[in-house]
């Protein structure tokens, strides 16, 4: 091709305009400020706001929130700062659509921080992690539509990670793994594979060309790559190392005569074992009485390992593996209260379900 014939000029000028379009960048520190910052938000929040910490509910929700908001804040300005300094080196000015895009982005945090609120005064809590992992998404997404392709992909991949999170059930523990390796691995993989993607589409005179349809396999391929890759790293740990079992020997003794044993044992209940059922509740309209209890019976043999005679929330359930309550596995739910009049006044009947959110558990 002749570098100064009309094919040429007009193929250099429809490539200056793409790039006018595409003219918002993932900076490097913005992706790892923001990857970082939320892994280290998904890990540490829940050994940070606890209700051991911040009994009250209300609280803890102010609390949660606040951390939140004061940890994204920082973030936000620090990212500010640091993305005027480097244009200012560069000598450049920042695009309008940048300005805008970093505008929706930190808006869309700004609606996690609420919805966490949300969800820990009335529930929900089990959706919090999928609903930052959309967010994450749409703000990919979002950059997607004034960048290369490839992060609008990956933005629609992170939404797709969260559908396919509430349509699978996953339990709390396996949720927030995700959820912290779509933000620190993710996003850092999304800007390499960006920039790997830019430095092949390099011609001429060293302008990125249009996403050409040719270009279409390589990356659907990156996109599966990556997809493959945020999926499955959290997952491995989670595999390999176990919640650990308890190193005492098995016990088998009435509830009743846990407290006497010391050190670390593991008490052994079989099935149809009796466990009754005392509820506390805090209500203006009806009251429970503190003797009161409900009968429930084992259908599945369990162990619960013992601290020096009491729970330290480790379990497992017949031979399966051994997990802890904090892993969010053991899930309780009530779906339904059904009030009556009968022969002997006002009942009220409830259902509930107790069991584990993981795919193949007996029981489900």
């Amino acid at each position: 091709m002749n570098p100064t014939g009309p094919d040429h000029q007009l193929q250099s000028i429809h490539a200056m305009l793409v790039s006018g379009h595409r003219c918002v960048r993932l900076d490097r520190h913005t992706v790892l400020l923001i990857g970082f910052v939320g892994g280290f938000l998904t890990i540490a929040t829940d050994w940070v706001v606890t209700a051991e910490r911040f009994p009250d509910p209300l609280w803890r929700a102010l609390v949660l929130f606040g951390w939140l908001a004061i940890c994204l804040g920082a973030t936000s300005l620090v990212d500010h700062r640091l993305t005027r300094r480097l244009r200012a080196q560069r000598d450049e000015t920042l695009p309008f659509a940048q300005a805008q895009v970093t505008r929706a982005w930190w808006t869309l945090l700004a609606t996690g921080c609420l919805g966490t609120l949300g969800m820990a005064l009335y529930g929900g809590g089990s959706m919090i992690y999928v609903m930052w992992i959309v967010l994450l998404g749409l703000g990919m997404y979002l950059f997607g539509l004034f960048s290369r392709p490839i992060i609008e992909w990956i933005g629609l991949a992170m939404m797709l990670i969260g559908v396919m999170m509430l349509a699978t059930d996953l339990s709390i523990g396996v949720s927030r793994w995700l959820c912290a390796s779509c933000y620190a691995i993710g996003m850092p993989l999304a800007r390499w594979l960006d920039r790997w993607l830019e430095r092949r589409s390099l011609k001429d005179a060293g302008r990125p060309t249009d996403f050409r349809h040719r270009d279409l396999p390589l990356v659907a391929a990156a996109v599966l790559a990556w997809t493959a890759i945020v999926v499955s790293l959290p997952l491995l740990p989670l595999r390999w190392l176990p919640t650990q079992a308890p190193a005492g020997a098995i016990i088998s003794l009435p509830i009743d005569a846990g407290a006497t044993v010391q050190g670390e044992r593991v008490l052994r209940l079989a099935r149809g074992t009796r466990v009754p059922l005392f509820i506390d509740l805090d209500s203006s309209l009806l009251a429970i009485s503190p003797s009161a209890q409900i009968d429930m019976a084992l259908l599945q043999p369990l162990e619960i390992a013992l601290g020096d005679g009491q729970p330290d929330g480790r379990y497992r359930i017949a031979d399966g593996p051994w997990h802890a309550m904090r892993d969010g596995v053991m899930r309780v739910r009530i779906d339904r209260l059904t009030p009556t009049v009968g022969n002997e006044g006002p009942q009220v009947r409830m259902h509930g379900r107790i069991d584990q959110a993981e795919p193949g558990v007996a029981g489900r």
